[in-house]
């Protein structure tokens, strides 16, 4: 099972040995707007994406950025 983007943030930040509020810090948000955009949806509800991605038969993977 492929883990979802949300998880994907959590290992990352694990792996980072970063905390949330350290994360909403470095892009400049609070730790409760931080906390509430990762509880969200991560397409909006009315979003064509997804519909998109499943027409052509597509995913997104979250992946780390090569260095």
């Amino acid at each position: 099972m492929t883990p979802s983007a949300k998880d994907a943030i959590r290992t990352r930040l694990k792996e980072l040995g970063m905390t949330q509020a350290q994360l909403a810090e470095k892009i400049g948000t609070t730790p409760a707007i931080l906390s509430r955009s990762l509880g969200g949806a991560l397409v909006r509800p009315d979003s064509h994406w997804p519909a998109i991605l499943d027409a052509l038969n597509l995913q997104v993977t979250i992946t780390p950025k090569e260095q």
